[in-house]
């Protein structure tokens, strides 16, 4: 018995990954030299997209562009260890970025105020720590901060 060939198979009411397949699409898209029929689909958020069969069959593509893309961040998120939005290796590391000038990671310099501020980005929120006349009170402010909010933060990780 011979089977009918994924072009010619009816895929519609299918679900593959976010998309759910609505009908025949009379688009057709490119494969190298030759072209295919497409499928017109709906994403679970709502977007209509369309799809070759063998892209449907692809767990990481059988999502509309937009959640392609999500999806991709997300993963790339995650492979350079990202937890809540935070890069958990950025939290552990005493490395300074090029730019920094004080020689301490969250504190420097503001020259329109003549203080030393102590900030921390967490969670991929900026937080000030004030500002002080004495770059050790900054310093302080700083580590002060470190230890409450990343030791709450990795505490609640290991548990």
């Amino acid at each position: 018995m011979k089977r009918a060939s994924p072009t010619k198979e009816n895929l519609v009411g299918r679900r593959f990954g976010k998309l759910e397949v609505i009908g025949r699409s009379d688009k057709r898209g490119s494969r190298g030299a030759r072209s295919v029929p497409l499928w017109e689909c709906c994403c679970e958020c709502g977007n209509i997209t369309y799809k070759a069969t063998d892209t449907l069959t692809n767990p990481n593509l059988s999502m509309c562009n937009e959640c392609v893309s999500e999806y991709a961040a997300a993963k790339m998120r995650e492979k350079a260890g990202y937890v809540d939005g935070t890069q958990l290796s950025r939290i552990k590391s005493d490395k300074l970025i090029a730019t920094n000038t004080s020689g301490v990671r969250g504190v420097y310099y503001d020259s329109k105020a003549n203080r030393w501020r102590a900030r921390l980005k967490f969670k991929g929120k900026l937080m000030n720590f004030g500002s002080y006349t004495n770059f050790d009170d900054a310093v302080k402010a700083r580590k002060e901060a470190e230890e409450q909010i990343y030791g709450d933060f990795l505490e609640k990780l290991n548990n």
